[in-house]
């Protein structure tokens, strides 16, 4: 069976066992790639993926099962085993929503026109790459690879209330990794571009871009440890402040898990920062009409002027607390709810990258993140290797490496004092410009 032939069986099943509450997700994807090393195909990437996964309710208790075969047998077995778990699961009060009008809000996670390119444009997209990329320069020693790709998924959410929802998305990505060397030191750089429009995936930028990023490094050095005022640029602040959304989220504070419990109407940060998640932005991956249960999205304050506004919710954790959901839950197929941000967005400030660099007699502009084990989203602690530049009157003096930034995120929420008016252009659910710090700890 396909995908909306398994839907409506697993529909059918339930109704027919006489299941009170119950929802269900389906999904499938499909992703084609090549990479190429001297003008040769390396790898290929071909894969499908495609499952049901649900959730019923029974006596007040909630069982979850899914299924990657979508015959009759495995989701009939599916639908038992969920019934069988939930004979052992604690009680889960929740309502399920029904069916809701969608806002008409062109949100653009699909481009038709995208299907009809194969395997051919993006054998030629990756050659174009990589003649351009071995083309630079006699300081690029290497170039690992050269890639093109192109993904396309769908999404179905039903429910015992009669809401059945379908959404498809689309993608195209080209990108490209040189090493450069100056006889001394090697620097790896690489830029990817992402998107729904074919115009975009320019091989002359995309190389330029990565050739740029790898020179940039070349020669860099440790500076002397001691407290720096820093500036994440908005290449790296979307990874920072990524990996600490989860503090956001109502179940991470409902099990003890987010330092932000017991803050709401509190002032968490600098009273110039402000955090919306925008599920409505065109163009942006993480823009959706309806959460993963079937609650309508819609743009939503986090911080305002520094003041603490809302937790994300989805439906359990909501009545837990007593309050509406926001429409932040999400669930894959194999997976129980969660919940998290549609679009992080942090609205661009007055300054130019320039004057925050130029705010302080000296800074350091980071560029590059090393890896991210030194940083728990549940402490707050942030120690990871850096690279970038060093600053001194506005100027850069010369690129640095072999650094260790350490502070803690909730004490960065404070220590904002300037946000630059520039995104960086990357197909990304998180929007955050350049950032100024305060202080930070750097260890050379």
């Amino acid at each position: 069976m396909n995908l909306d032939q398994s839907v409506e069986y697993v529909l059918d099943e339930c109704k027919r066992k006489g299941l009170g509450q119950f929802d269900l997700v389906g999904a499938e994807s499909k992703d084609v790639g090549i990479e190429l090393f001297k003008k040769r195909v390396s790898n290929t990437e071909l894969s499908n993926s495609r499952g049901i996964g649900i959730r019923l309710i029974q006596n007040g208790k909630p069982g979850y099962s899914y299924s990657e075969k979508l015959s009759q047998e495995a989701l009939s077995q599916m639908v038992e085993d969920a019934i069988a778990q939930a004979k052992i699961s604690d009680v889960l009060d929740i309502d399920l929503p029904g069916p809701s009008k969608l806002p008409e809000i062109p949100i653009r996670s699909y481009e038709e026109s995208l299907e009809s390119l194969g395997f051919e444009w993006l054998k030629s997209t990756g050659e174009k790459l990589d003649d351009l990329a071995w083309s630079v320069g006699d300081k690029i020693e290497n170039v690992p690879y050269s890639y093109a790709g192109k993904t396309w998924s769908r999404f179905i959410l039903a429910n015992s209330n009669g809401l059945y929802h379908s959404e498809k998305s689309n993608l195209i990505s080209a990108g490209v990794a040189l090493v450069a060397t100056d006889g001394k030191s090697k620097k790896m750089g690489g830029y990817t571009r992402s998107g729904l429009d074919v115009e975009k995936i320019q091989p002359e930028f995309i190389v330029s871009t990565a050739t740029e990023r790898s020179l940039a490094l070349l020669g860099a050095e440790p500076v002397k440890s001691g407290t720096y005022p820093v500036v994440l640029s908005n290449r790296i602040s979307p990874q920072i402040f990524g990996m600490f959304s989860s503090p956001f989220s109502a179940d991470s504070v409902q099990k003890g898990l987010s330092r932000l419990e017991g803050k709401v109407g509190s002032q968490i940060a600098s009273s110039n920062w402000n955090v919306f998640c925008d599920p409505h932005v065109i163009d942006y991956p993480g823009s959706r009409l309806l959460d993963a249960e079937g609650i309508l999205t819609k743009k939503k304050s986090i911080i305002q002027d520094g003041v603490l506004q809302t937790y994300l919710y989805n439906l359990e954790s909501a009545k837990k607390a007593g309050v509406t959901p926001t429409g932040n839950a999400v669930r894959s197929y194999g997976g129980r709810v969660g919940t998290s941000f549609h679009n992080y967005v942090v609205p661009k400030g007055n300054d130019s990258l320039e004057e925050l660099l130029a705010r302080y007699p000296e800074c350091i502009y980071i560029l590059k993140l090393e890896g991210g084990s030194g940083c728990s989203a549940v402490s707050g602690e942030i120690s990871i290797g850096v690279q970038g530049f060093y600053y001194k009157n506005g100027k850069p003096v010369h690129p640095v490496d072999r650094i260790t930034m350490n502070l803690n995120f909730f004490d960065l929420l404070f220590r904002i004092e300037g946000i630059s008016n520039e995104y960086n252009d990357s197909y990304s659910s998180i929007k955050i410009p350049d950032i100024l710090i305060r202080e930070a700890s750097i260890a050379g």
